[in-house]
C-alpha cells in the first residue's frame, strides 16, 4: 500500500468496466489476498476479481511464463481478517461491506473487506529486475460509489529510480468494458488502459502476498509529511524509500514491505483511527509514528498547546497499542513547517514535545530525531522550519529530505534486525 489517501467517487452510468493493478514483490509467494476498504455506510460490489503470477512486466496488462489466471473470492463478508477460510460458498462476487454507522462519529474511520487467501504461486523472477511480478485485474459495475486509493503513480512504472525497485503500474477500461470475465475477448493496447482509468488510483489499496520466507513489514502513519506530499508523484515518502533500500541491502533474502496508511489533512484522532482499523490484518513488524501534527485544532488554533496535550496522549496511548500486538514502535520527533505557520503559539509546545519524546529514549522507546534531521537551526535553536535544501514548498519535505528520514530509518530498522 503506497498510498493510504483514500476517496470516494460516484460512478455513473459508464463509469464501470475493468481496473488493473501490476506490480513488483521482492520474495517468491505462494498465495495473494487484497484488502478492499469502504469510506461510506454502503456497501459497494466487484463482480469479479483475478490474479495471476507472470515472468515479467511484460506489456503490464498480461501476464507471461505459465501464467494462471485465480479467482478471489470472499467466503463470508463477517470472517475474521487474517484467516484463511474453507472453499465453501464462494461466489465471484465481492460484496465491500460499508462502515458501521456508530463508527461513523470517529473520524478517519473505514470498513475493510478481505478477500480469502488464494493460492498464486510466483513464477521466475523478471530477468530486469529480479522482481517477482504479480497482475490483478477486476470488473466493477457502474453506478455506484466506491472507494479508491488516490495516486496513478505513472513516473513510478518502469523507473527503478522513483519506484525504488517495487515496479507498479494501474491501469482500467471505462464504459463498462469487461476483460474479466472473458480473458480471451478485448485486448486493447497499454496506453488505451492508461488513458481510461476508472478513478485516479486504485481500487486495490492494499495487496498481501505470502512469502515463502518470512517478511518484515512496516506501516506509516500520519498526515501529508509522512504520505509524501511535495515528492515524486506525491508519495515517494520516506518509508518507500527506506523499504526499497532495505531491501537492495539484503540483496532479496528477506522480504520487505509497506503500508502507508497517511493522508493528508487527517487529524490524530483520524489517522490514529486508521492505523488501528489495519493494524490486525496488516500485521506490521514495526510502526513509524509522527511526533507532532499541524491539524489538531483547538478553537480554530492549530497546533497549540491544548491540542498538542491531546495529540501527546493518543501517541502513548498508540505506542502501548503496539507494543500489546508485537508491533516495535519507531518515533519520529517533530516535523519543521513553514515560518508563517509557526508562530509562538505553535513553537512553544512544538519544541517541548520534542524534548518529551527524546526523553522516552530513557525507557527504551525507539525515537529518531527528524527534528535535526530536516529543521533549521537560529541561535543554535530550531526555529521550526526546514533546511532549504529539503523543502520545496516551505511546508513539506521533498525527495531530499524524505531520503533523509528515510536513511536515518534504515539505520534504525537494521540496528535491531
Amino acid at each position: 500500500m503506497t498510498s493510504g489517501w483514500l476517496k470516494t467517487i460516484e460512478l455513473g452510468p459508464d463509469g464501470g468496466g475493468t481496473s488493473s493493478l501490476t506490480l513488483a514483490c521482492p520474495a517468491d509467494f505462494v498465495a495473494v489476498r487484497i484488502g478492499f476498504a469502504n469510506m461510506t455506510t454502503s456497501p459497494w460490489r466487484i463482480t469479479r476479481a483475478l490474479a495471476s503470477a507472470s515472468e515479467s512486466t511484460n506489456d503490464y496488462i498480461e501476464p507471461v511464463g505459465s501464467p494462471r489466471w485465480t479467482t478471489l473470492a470472499v467466503t463470508s463478508p463477517e470472517s475474521e481478517a487474517g484467516t484463511e477460510t474453507a472453499s465453501r460458498d464462494r461466489s465471484t462476487e465481492i460484496v465491500v461491506r460499508g462502515v458501521n454507522r456508530k463508527s461513523l462519529s470517529h473520524g478517519g474511520s473505514v470498513a475493510w473487506t478481505w478477500t480469502d487467501w488464494a493460492p498464486i504461486p510466483s513464477l521466475s523472477p523478471d530477468p530486469a529486475t529480479g522482481m517477482r511480478i504479480l497482475m490483478v485485474r477486476a470488473f466493477v459495475a457502474p453506478e455506484q460509489t466506491v472507494t479508491y486509493s488516490l495516486g496513478q503513480f505513472r513516473e513510478f512504472t518502469g523507473n527503478p529510480a522513483a519506484n525504488h525497485g517495487y515496479d507498479i503500474f494501474l491501469g482500467g477500461l471505462r464504459f463498462n468494458i469487461d476483460v474479466v470475465t472473458d480473458l480471451n475477448g478485448y485486448r486493447p493496447p497499454t496506453q488505451t488502459w492508461v488513458a481510461n482509468q476508472l478513478v485516479t488510483g486504485t481500487i486495490f489499496p492494499i495487496v498481501q502476498v505470502m512469502t515463502q520466507q518470512p517478511g518484515i513489514t512496516g506501516i506509516a502513519v500520519g498526515d501529508s509529511h509522512a504520505q509524501g506530499t511535495s515528492t515524486i508523484e506525491e508519495f515517494s515518502s520516506f518509508l518507500l524509500r527506506a523499504t526499497g533500500s532495505l531491501s537492495r541491502q539484503s540483496r532479496n533474502k528477506i522480504p520487505f514491505g509497506m503500508v502507508n496508511c497517511a493522508e493528508g489533512g487527517l487529524t490524530s484522532e483520524e489517522f490514529f483511527t486508521r492505523f488501528t482499523s489495519m493494524i490486525d490484518a496488516v500485521e506490521p513488524s514495526y510502526a513509524v509514528l509522527p511526533g507532532w501534527t499541524f491539524n489538531d485544532v483547538t478553537d480554530e488554533i492549530h497546533a497549540d498547546q491544548a491540542a498538542m496535550d491531546v495529540f501527546f496522549f493518543r501517541l502513548l496511548s498508540v505506542v502501548e497499542l503496539c507494543r500489546t500486538k508485537g508491533i516495535v514502535p519507531i518515533i519520529l520527533t517533530p516535523f519543521p513547517r513553514d515560518r508563517r505557520s509557526m508562530s509562538d503559539v505553535q513553537m512553544a509546545p512544538w519544541r517541548r514535545l520534542r524534548t518529551q519524546l527524546l526523553e522516552l529514549r530513557a525507557s527504551g522507546a525507539i525515537v529518531i530525531d527528524a527534528t535535526a534531521i530536516l529543521g533549521q537551526q537560529k541561535n543554535g535553536e530550531f526555529d521550526g522550519t526546514y533546511l532549504p535544501a529539503l523543502t520545496t514548498d516551505t511546508v513539506h519535505p521533498n525527495d531530499q529530505g524524505h531520503a533523509a528520514i528515510a536513511n536515518a530509518l534504515v539505520k534504525t530498522i537494521r540496528s535491531f534486525m
